[in-house]
């Protein structure tokens, strides 16, 4: 099975997937979701300190799964304790912890390595999981089941027909951006066009938040949402270019890693929880 087979299959078994999780496994303030968001987060911040690792001359001994306690962290402020900064102090306890542990072990290499270290323990905590804090903080919503799945249908939609168009007639139209050479202006034009379309289409059948007088600022957002999830790729592209590597890792046919599947959705969900927030009324 080809490539381009391998990544729609992917997207036809994932999208009902996440519909399930998302509507009938709901219950604790979207719990499973929030599970299955960890998981994902957890190994991508691994990939991500592998990805690092191989572009610097230090160890990097910070170990990833910490990133839950920024995700325990935001959903228990949210739902539980709002009236405690919960993300904030954790925050600001794990960067503490980074920089006392580099006080007492940056002494192996003389303290020469201690800004790489300092930075990469940072970004690798960091990075993806403070952007997908913006998951929890849009189950908060009213409908909150229905954005879920707009912010996710949306970022799919774009990564699939900016592929699909960029394969089939995105051929002379390639080499624009250095970052990612493949991509092509025909495949972010159709990605576009293709998340505006099923964007409105979704909100004809939802009528729980097709609200007539916003559909002008529905409009932009699936314009922001298809801009942000093509940065979001190119980001990662990026870091991956930097350690010359082609995918983060190999867990998801078609895709490579986790972080190549994530990296849309981390860089678009808090630019759609927050274009929500202050510019449709929910």
């Amino acid at each position: 099975m080809n490539t381009v087979l391998k990544r729609i299959l992917i997207t036809i078994i994932g999208v009902p997937l996440m519909l399930g999780i998302i509507f009938f496994l709901d219950h604790f303030n979207f719990l499973a979701l929030m599970i299955v968001v960890a998981a994902f987060t957890i190994l991508g911040s691994y990939e991500l300190k592998g990805l690092i690792s191989g572009g610097i001359s230090t160890d990097l001994h910070i170990p990833p799964w910490l990133t839950f306690f920024i995700l325990l962290a935001s959903y228990s402020e949210i739902f539980y304790f709002p009236e405690l900064p919960l993300l904030m102090i954790t925050s600001i306890l794990l960067i503490s912890v980074i920089c006392v542990m580099e006080i007492f072990s940056g002494h192996v290499d003389n303290f020469n390595g201690s800004v790489s270290r300092l930075t990469s323990h940072i970004f690798i905590l960091f990075y993806p999981s403070i952007f997908v804090t913006f998951i929890i903080w849009i189950s908060s919503l009213e409908h909150a089941s229905w954005f879920l799945m707009l912010v996710f249908l949306l970022i799919f939609t774009n990564d699939v027909f900016a592929y699909i168009f960029g394969m089939l007639l995105g051929g002379s139209s390639r080499n624009l951006l250095k970052a990612s050479p493949k991509k092509s202006l025909v495949g972010f034009i159709g990605g576009l066009l293709m998340t505006i379309i099923i964007g409105y289409t979704y909100l004809l059948v939802i009528p729980d938040i097709n609200q007539k007088e916003n559909l002008f600022a529905f409009g932009i957002l699936f314009f922001i949402i298809s801009i942000t999830a093509n940065i979001g790729d190119l980001v990662v592209s990026v870091i991956k270019r930097s350690v010359h590597v082609k995918d983060s890792g190999s867990l998801i046919p078609g895709r490579g890693g986790i972080l190549d599947t994530m990296d849309s959705i981390v860089f678009s969900v808090p630019f759609f929880y927050l274009y929500i927030l202050l510019f449709i009324q929910v």
